[in-house]
């Protein structure tokens, strides 16, 4: 076997040694890259989608928050809902961090949820209708009512009052062809979380009527907790880090400073952030 001579050894001793730097500090970028996943349409104001771009949204800017200031950087990857279920079931992204909640699931056992939560959802019954009391305890209540829901989202109560004929569930696809109908008498109630309705009829105040009303729907879809979760690849202090930069955005009120962003006041909406 031919040896290399002394001269032409170091050269390409240097030349390895460089190459491995780079790969090692390629791998050591790549660790600290946070790929958020951000669903394309529907999750307005968690996350805010524009042209294919991310613009921010609660969940959103909670996210950036987090990893401001750290070794880490976060890159927004937007995803139709459908491909971005595709793409975590198949293990096309690593690194990842999403927010769900443990009655969805959405990521099954590719994901596991950091343990402080960061918002409380409530559920309302957006309608014009006076008959209606101010809270709704039974889906007898509603009885033979003409109810909207966001088509392919889950409501386990509806769902199974709808199959029986109770109600009649119709599946939309647009928030404001939702605040519409009901505004025009065309159906008689949008169910669906406050905060999302409250962002989406202030940006559609044009076809929100006057009429309306929020009555508290808690009774059959109960509050719930959204976490953020994270890709389960990632080593178990990488959580532990999220959690403890939670407690300390929320104690600062940093994220009771976001939620206020987006939704402004309270006024009288019963949308709830985490308690301390």
């Amino acid at each position: 076997m031919m040896r290399l001579g002394s001269d032409v050894q170091k050269p390409v001793i240097v030349l390895l040694l460089a190459l491995w730097g780079l790969l090692f500090a390629s791998n050591a970028c790549a660790e600290n890259v946070v790929n958020y996943l951000v669903v394309e349409d529907k999750t307005r104001p968690f996350q805010i989608v524009e042209k294919g771009e991310s613009r921010g949204g609660i969940v959103s800017d909670m996210v950036d928050a987090i990893f401001a200031d750290s070794d880490y950087t976060v890159r927004h990857r937007v995803f139709p809902v459908n491909r971005l279920r595709k793409v975590i079931a198949n293990n096309e992204l690593d690194h990842w961090i999403a927010y769900d909640a443990p009655q969805w699931n959405s990521f099954g056992e590719h994901g596991q949820f950091v343990d402080v939560p960061v918002l409380n959802t409530h559920h309302v019954l957006l309608t014009c209708r006076e008959d209606l009391p101010a809270r709704i305890d039974s889906i007898r209540q509603i009885a033979g009512l003409r109810i909207l829901t966001l088509r392919h989202f889950d409501y386990v109560a509806l769902d199974r009052a709808a199959a029986k004929g109770t109600i009649r569930q119709l599946p939309i696809d647009r928030y404001e062809a939702g605040i519409q109908l009901v505004s025009l008498g065309r159906a008689d109630g949008f169910v669906e979380m406050e905060s999302r309705l409250q962002f989406h009829v202030g940006e559609h105040a044009e076809v929100a009527g006057p009429c309306l009303r929020w009555l508290d729907f808690s009774a059959i879809i109960p509050d719930f907790p959204l976490y953020l979760t994270v890709d389960s690849d990632w080593p178990p202090e990488f959580a532990a880090f999220v959690a403890e930069r939670i407690r300390s955005l929320q104690q600062s009120g940093a994220f009771d400073r976001i939620t206020t962003h987006y939704l402004g006041s309270d006024d009288g909406q019963d949308f709830r952030p985490v308690a301390q």
